[in-house]
């Protein structure tokens, strides 16, 4: 039977889920955004190189119609760009777009912060004639796009498991494409006029022919099977964009509090007290002494027009003397003093006191007062107080999230709140009132009370506290400002000490989760890079053969070991860009002479580089005999190239045996990193369901607590110390930090769908307390 699970529905805002949630992103989707991402640059540079012709001739024309000379000297000096540097600039771009979309795709991607209207401040000329220029040629391109984009943008949410995508963060999108081609612009260090008249032309040029491009993607992502059924620009499909109002947010089944409680809830107290209505709370009976519900003496002293400061020493409480008639000359708050301290004489010489409150025991006691002879000092509007603090302390008692001990520990307070709940009215109306302050100080504190040594000294600090509240409180409130002081700063030490602590203990597992994960990528991302390097270059088999069957290797091990962001990765990287470039033919003198320069650092590389990998012998020397033709051929000018020496059958087929070792044993170290022992339970395969509960395990952020419960009844808190952004695997530390275990996105949506782990949310319980009590008060008001 699976245990009772206390209440956990929140309030889940769907848009912000959408747009900071985790992409994850298999090798198999890499692959079909690496697909995507190639038809989009390589078509918009083939159309950018074909018109670059035109663009010069339109651009000499402007300058020629031009009457100022600043003007002119602008499209000549952009034109002069295209004609005689059009490739170097190409190639920017396309690289720039590149990187823009792999940051993306790995979530590398800054996110861009919106700025409030409030904090708006002036910007430079040229920086706002930028972003005009952007915004205007991604308004221009999307508006002749705009069938085929919303089916591109169904399809790539759909490939990164999102419900939606906003049109401008579509990695394919035109925003996305008119920013990378401007950041290419601006790495050829040109004046800003000339790149915004660049970025136009080639926006202009791409206008008529991107829409057919992104035809050309959709047909590739359903030929993959990525929504082939969607009928494209069927149903119109709501555009957010940076000026436009978004959405009203989504949301599931909360009990959060209303955004205004104090006023309102104090007004229903004082019609609950006119109306003379029972209390809805527990005890469902009447006050003893033959009080009729909350009328036994109408409002008596109350003044209804006070201001709501804390009562004068003169005339404590809200019963003022009209009370004191009640009982033998004696007020309910003179009597929770007494009550307070132990016990009270009732006229006639009895004792009453309330039942006694061991350390570790839980009880309502206010509802003892409510049954007591007390009670006939109190005005109906008291009793009304007295109820809705009672019904306060049955929220706190009944709340699971918070463990026994410390409930105990709360339960103490319940006459010094009610005292102060009867002294200040604003008790009622301000979250941040000291006495709220303390309670909720003290029920964050249940996440750092684990049942250990240190557990237990915590809980004793939190008793001495909670003990001079009991001794010292009269009617100063500086006693509980001083209590909620020292335990929210109890609550933010310990907080940050176990961030430090989970931070250490789990970066090994980290480690090894994320090599695990890039073991996985690596094919993709290694063959991406080499492809990427070859793309249109004239390059010699032998050299295409040692970059995808060996140089592949060295670079897979570094991405496994460091990532893509890693420094041998990038050097490799780099070495193979200057080896694909120093065998090509060298026009000039200074490429030659650049060539001589970089040669040797190339060439060592190149030999520690094969070292490391193992390369055989008879595979280097024939490689690197290769290599020193390749480069006197390409310094030969206007000469027949040598060519590379025969190979004999018997050379082919040792080397051929010296290749499968050398890619099995490639294979082997790729297979091992994948096989990284990750510190999780095998479990059965869930089904991958998106629902509610799996935006709710997206939500979780770094610090977050989920209360894990088990088949035998026992249940453990765990908190959030990581989340993969390539597998959305959860790595979780125990209350000390110590101990770990991970777990997958979609088993632990199923477990909150199961009720197998309750989020444990890090609310007010006071606000989510009085929440459900003017809810409670207002139906009892709607009943009579």
């Amino acid at each position: 039977m699976e245990p009772d699970m206390p209440d956990n529905s929140v309030v889940v805002n769907l848009n912000e889920f959408e747009r900071s949630r985790r992409a994850q992103v298999s090798a198999e989707t890499l692959t079909i955004l690496h697909g995507s991402r190639d038809l989009l640059i390589e078509g918009a540079t083939r159309v950018l190189t074909r018109q670059s012709e035109a663009m010069e001739n339109t651009l000499l024309a402007m300058a020629d119609r031009s009457p100022l000379l600043e003007t002119r000297n602008t499209y000549y000096g952009a034109q002069g760009i295209l004609n005689k540097q059009a490739n170097e600039l190409l190639s920017a771009c396309k690289d720039r777009y590149c990187q823009v979309f792999n940051d993306f795709v790995h979530n590398r991607r800054e996110k861009i912060a919106v700025p409030d209207s409030s904090e708006l401040s002036l910007v430079g000329d040229q920086d706002y004639e930028i972003t005009l220029a952007v915004d205007k040629a991604t308004s221009r391109l999307r508006y002749n796009c705009a069938e085929e984009m919303v089916a591109l943008d169904a399809r790539i949410a759909k490939l990164l498991g999102r419900s939606d995508l906003t049109e401008n963060d579509n990695p394919l999108g035109p925003r996305t494409l008119c920013e990378a081609l401007l950041d290419g612009i601006g790495s050829m260090h040109l004046d800003q006029s000339v790149k915004i008249v660049l970025l136009n032309q080639f926006d202009l040029v791409l206008t008529t022919e991107l829409a057919h491009i992104y035809q050309t993607i959709n047909r590739y992502l359903i030929d993959h099977g990525i929504l082939p059924d969607l009928k494209v620009g069927r149903h119109n499909r709501a555009r957010q964009t940076s000026g436009a109002s978004s959405p009203a947010p989504a949301q599931v089944s909360t009990v959060a509090a209303p955004a205004q409680t104090g006023g309102d809830m104090f007004n229903l107290f004082e019609q609950l007290a006119g109306l003379g209505g029972h209390a809805p709370g527990s005890s469902g009976g009447q006050t003893a002494g033959g009080l009729g519900g909350y009328a036994a003496g109408g409002l008596g002293g109350y003044a209804a027009g006070g201001s709501g400061d804390h009562v004068a020493a003169g005339s404590r409480g809200f019963a003022g003397g009209g009370a004191q008639a009640g009982l033998g000359g004696f007020s309910l708050l003179d009597s929770l003093s007494q009550l307070q301290a132990g016990a009270i004489t009732l006229p006639g010489g009895a004792r009453f006191e309330l039942p006694l409150l061991e350390a570790a025991s839980i009880q309502n006691i206010l509802r003892s007062l409510q049954q007591s002879p007390v009670m006939q000092a109190a005005t109906p509007l008291d009793a009304v107080l007295v109820d809705a603090v009672a019904m306060l302390f049955d929220v706190v008692f009944d709340e699971a999230a918070i463990p026994d001990r410390l409930k105990a520990q709360i339960a103490r307070l319940q006459i010094p709140v009610l005292k102060a709940a009867m002294l200040d009215r604003k008790f009622f109306s301000q979250p941040n009132h000291p006495v709220r302050r303390m309670l909720d100080a003290i029920a964050t504190l249940s996440v750092h009370l684990p049942e250990t040594e240190a557990g237990n000294a915590r809980l004793e600090a939190i008793s001495k506290v909670v003990s001079r509240v009991l001794e010292n409180f009269e009617d100063d409130f500086e006693v509980f400002e001083s209590a909620a002081a020292e335990l929210e700063a109890m609550g933010t030490l310990l907080e940050e000490t176990l961030e430090e602590t989970a931070d250490v203990s789990l970066q090994q597992d980290i480690d090894h989760i994320k090599q695990a994960e890039r073991a996985e990528l690596a094919p993709v991302i290694v063959h991406d890079f080499i492809n990427r390097a070859l793309h249109d270059q004239p390059v010699a088999e032998a050299v295409r053969e040692f970059l995808r069957r060996d140089w592949a290797q060295l670079l897979m091990t570094d991405y496994i070991n460091e990532g893509e962001e890693g420094a041998h990765f990038n050097s490799h990287v780099e070495t193979m860009r200057e080896l694909v470039w120093s065998v090509q033919a060298k026009a000039d003198m200074d490429a030659r002479l650049m060539l001589v320069r970089i040669l040797p650092g190339l060439l060592k590389r190149l030999r520690e580089g094969s070292a490391e990998i193992e390369l055989p012998s008879k595979l280097a020397d024939r490689f690197f005999a290769n290599l020193v033709i390749l480069h006197a051929n390409a310094v030969r000018p206007n000469a027949q190239p040598v060519p590379l020496p025969e190979i004999s059958p018997e050379e082919i087929e040792e080397m051929a045996t010296q290749e499968v070792v050398t890619v099995a044993a490639a294979e082997a170290a790729i297979e091992a990193a994948a096989k990284i022992e990750v510190p999780a339970p095998a479990e059965a395969v869930v089904p991958e369901v998106e629902d509610e509960f799996t935006l709710r395990a997206r939500a979780l952020n770094k610090g977050d607590w989920v209360e894990f419960h088990y088949d035998d009844g026992t249940f453990r808190w765990a908190r959030l110390g990581w989340v993969s952004g390539v597998k959305n695997t959860y790595l979780f530390s125990d209350q000390d930090g110590m101990n770990s275990f991970s777990i997958g996105l979609h088993r632990l949506a199923d477990k909150l769908r199961r009720g197998e782990a309750v989020l444990v949310e890090r609310k007010s319980i006071t606000e989510s307390a009085f929440g459900k009590l003017m809810n409670l008060f207002r139906q009892k008001l709607s009943h009579v």
